[in-house]
């Protein structure tokens, strides 16, 4: 599964073990091992953690 932001793509193996915010990052672990996911704004990141937990 992949989630596109900014024109890139960020690739998500499920399930997701574990997923860490600090304001514009998320952390997060998956299938696949540690990832990281910068954006401009905090609010774009509350939306991608947002649709992480719902998929």
């Amino acid at each position: 599964m992949s989630y596109q932001y900014n024109g890139s793509m960020i690739q998500i193996a499920h399930p997701v073990q574990s997923i860490s915010v600090n304001k514009h990052r998320v952390i997060f672990s998956d299938t696949q091992g540690l990832k990281n996911a910068l954006f401009q704004k905090a609010s774009d990141a509350r939306q991608f953690v947002k649709w992480l937990k719902a998929s």
